[in-house]
């Protein structure tokens, strides 16, 4: 069960709406809300500030998940030769 929204305006009056209302008002908000957009300077700014920040220990993350997905193939076909064997 959904509850009715207090919206308090800038005077501090607060108005009290149904929920269909309150979702009516907040989705008509969302559509008025102009799209952001980034330059391409913006975006290379940011690019190159977080290269690499995500990395471990200058290991290869892609290499680890690789690796880790080798050997979850390896254990799963263990378990399925496990199965058909029994």
């Amino acid at each position: 069960m959904q509850s009715a929204a207090k919206l308090v305006t800038p005077q501090g009056q607060t108005i009290i709406l149904p929920p269909d209302t309150f979702t009516e008002v907040l989705e008509m908000v969302k559509a008025a809300e102009p799209p952001i957009e980034y330059s391409k300077e913006e975006v290379q700014r940011v690019v190159k500030e977080t290269f690499g920040k995500y990395a471990a220990d200058g290991a290869s993350l892609t290499q680890a998940l690789l690796e880790e997905r080798a050997a979850e193939r390896q254990r799963e076909e263990k378990r399925i030769d496990q199965a058909e064997g029994a």
